[in-house]
């Protein structure tokens, strides 16, 4: 594979990351107040766990809706900009979030399908993102510049979680729908004053026959990186059996209030947002794939804890070990894939990738609510702890770092 000019290798547009940057921390500001009260809400409105579990099958960050929406958003960014898909996912976020303060008025769950569909959909802006801070940092620095995307996302989260459980423990559901209505129309103003396009002259021109032969390919991993496909397929999968389901089964078996998962939430952010810099600083220097593996190894730790353990305070201290697992497996991730590609095929590698690990795992959840409804809580956490252990196996043996003349480290 040779490597491909960047003009991110000459020149870093610190404007753009800040900007980005800014844009995360609004996103992870409303997306961890309404975390942890997300599944018990749904619960109190009548939803099954089978239910939950399909409803984050179909929508949400880990549903069908995101993998096919990902690799579109990927294509047409490599071809109309980053800018506007990144306009265009904020705006399906303010649509989603009316229909979950819709839910919430009529206390009727099924609102909450099209709401969730619409949050997956909003998925369609990541590979834009992902490209973007890539095209906005040297290939040298990118652990280092995902990382500070990952830190403007999870610093909100070491409060949030915890203020939206008190307000909806106190006042109900609807106001932290509405507060995060508001935030989400305050990021999308944001994205379209402040965000500087980075695709240039690169642009290519949009067809349908492209599209087509784009969509196609999408379930076929490119040259090189099957091995990363897989893994990543395989994390996705063993995750969504268990962990997708956790705080809903946390309310349901132990009683946990939505405050409390608020906490739990809130400690995850805090070991994340301080760990997140150093381990970038680490993956710039040492690579992404020993991270990737640490990564799995101390999420054999979290969960095999999570099968002994029933207080909360238990339940919380390996919560916020899991803002490790999100530390050392997000920029390495992003890292590895943005220096195996050309600059150029970046967007489109980034959406092929997610639709390949979404497509795959997406039935996860559901089949996590089932194992609940039939065998109770630990049957999906044992699921999900085999999961890891695949995971990373295929780690080990088949993901391969690029060279450093190909990744510009």
């Amino acid at each position: 594979m040779s490597k491909v000019r960047d003009p991110s290798e000459e020149n870093e547009t610190s404007g753009n990351l800040r900007v980005i940057a800014t844009s995360a921390f609004l996103s992870g500001l409303f997306s961890s107040m309404t975390q942890a009260v997300w599944q018990p809400f749904a619960l109190s409105l009548g939803a099954s766990m089978s239910t939950l579990g399909l409803l984050e099958s179909l929508g949400g960050w880990r549903g069908v809706v995101a993998a096919l929406l990902q690799p579109i958003g990927g294509w047409f960014s490599d071809r109309l900009g980053r800018k506007p898909l990144l306009a265009l996912g904020s705006l399906l976020g303010l649509l989603s979030t009316a229909f979950y303060v819709l839910a919430a008025i009529t206390a009727n769950w099924r609102w909450l399908l099209p709401g969730i569909i619409l949050l997956g959909a909003t998925l369609v802006s990541r590979p834009a993102e992902s490209s973007l801070v890539a095209e906005s940092a040297r290939a040298s620095r990118r652990g280092t510049a995902y990382s500070i995307l990952a830190v403007s996302r999870i610093a909100p989260g070491v409060l949030a979680p915890a203020l939206g459980g008190f307000i909806a423990d106190h006042w109900d559901f609807t106001p932290v729908f509405l507060l995060r209505l508001v935030m989400e129309g305050l990021r999308l103003l944001l994205i379209l004053r402040l965000l500087q396009e980075t695709l240039g002259r690169a642009r290519k021109g949009v067809s349908t026959g492209a599209l087509k032969r784009a969509l196609i390919k999408m379930i076929v991993p490119p040259k090189g990186l099957h091995g990363l496909y897989w893994a990543m397929a395989a994390d996705r999968f063993a995750w969504g059996l268990g962990y997708a389901l956790l705080f809903g089964m946390l309310s349901q078996d132990y009683g946990f209030t939505t405050f409390q998962l608020g906490v739990m939430s809130s400690l995850l952010s805090l070991v994340w947002a301080l760990s997140q810099l150093p381990i970038g600083r680490l993956i710039d220097r040492y690579g992404c794939k020993p991270f990737l593996a640490l990564s799995e190894m101390i999420g054999l730790f979290v969960v095999g804890g999570w099968l002994f353990s029933t207080s909360f305070p238990a339940f919380a201290a390996l919560h916020a070990c899991f803002g490790l697992i999100g530390a050392t497996w997000v920029p390495a991730q992003m890292a590895l894939l943005a220096n195996s590609v050309p600059g150029h095929q970046r967007g489109e590698a980034m959406g092929r990738l997610a639709a390949f690990q979404g497509l795959i795992a997406f039935p996860a959840p559901y089949l996590g609510g089932l194992l609940y409804d039939r065998f109770g809580f630990q049957a999906p956490i044992l699921a999900n702890l085999v999961g890891v252990v695949a995971a990373l196996a295929v780690i080990l043996v088949a993901v391969k770092e690029p060279p450093l003349a190909e990744s510009g480290r």
